[in-house]
């Protein structure tokens, strides 16, 4: 994957600015009869006849195309295109997601270069469109995104899946709340372009049923405050340096 990930940076559009998004993720369906499903995540790969580059080209698949498919241990996989005609060909497996989850849309999700809210947008994926996960961290997701691949937060904003709150619905209220106050000591009240120049991050504690949300100044100075998941107050603010 490491030549996937390096194209992250290689999808530049504009975009305007959106809240984090909904949508709903289809979990990976399991080994079929010929193998994993397995999905394109590249602009397009070629299937050979052999496990070599220079091999015959059997066919070329394009992004998003679905086949069955199976590793066999050394960056290839073998490529069943129908159910009843037996192997295909081969692939490399570097450009392909195995066994993979989707997320579906459900609203207007921007995507970012890394996982935070005020990194670079690289993208914007409209109501109603599948992409396939690459894979989850905390809050966030990786997808791929016709040959690249950026970072969108998670439907829930909750890895465990039980929080109440949405984590944009959190993220607003930390906005307010800084908008109310101080932090750094500062005699000019804060406005909402000011924050923007932070990285923010919303996770949530499923013992405490309390969200902690990052504010992280890019001067050596973090603070950190909990939202009540129940009540959407906020409950503690405290510096975590500086």
């Amino acid at each position: 994957m490491k030549k996937l990930c390096a194209g992250i940076c290689a999808l530049l559009m504009l975009v305007a600015a959106a809240t984090a998004g909904l949508g709903e993720i289809t979990h990976p369906y399991g080994v079929g009869q010929n193998g994993y499903e397995a999905v394109v995540i590249s602009k397009n790969v070629t299937v050979r006849a052999t496990q070599n580059t220079n091999a015959k080209s059997v066919k070329r698949l394009n992004y998003g195309e679905r086949f069955a498919a199976m590793p066999v241990g050394n960056g290839w996989c073998e490529v069943y295109l129908t159910e009843t005609e037996g192997l295909d060909g081969y692939v490399l497996e570097d450009y392909v997601l195995l066994n993979p989850a989707y997320i579906t849309t459900e609203e207007s999700t921007p995507v970012y270069a890394w996982q935070a809210r005020n990194a670079k947008r690289v993208g914007l994926l409209g109501r109603g469109e599948t992409y396939p996960i690459i894979r989850m961290e905390g809050n966030w997701m990786l997808i791929s995104l016709r040959g690249a691949a950026g970072w969108i937060l998670r439907p829930s904003g909750d890895p465990t899946g039980t929080a109440r709150m949405k984590t944009a619905d959190v993220l607003k209220i930390a906005e307010q709340y800084f908008l109310r106050i101080n932090p750094w000591g500062d005699y000019q009240q804060m406005n909402q372009e000011q924050l923007k120049e932070f990285y923010v991050f919303a996770e949530f504690d499923a013992m405490t049923r309390e969200w902690k949300v990052t504010y992280d100044s890019k001067r050596d100075q973090i603070y950190e405050i909990r939202v009540d998941d129940a009540t959407g107050e906020v409950g503690d603010f405290e510096p975590v340096n500086g």
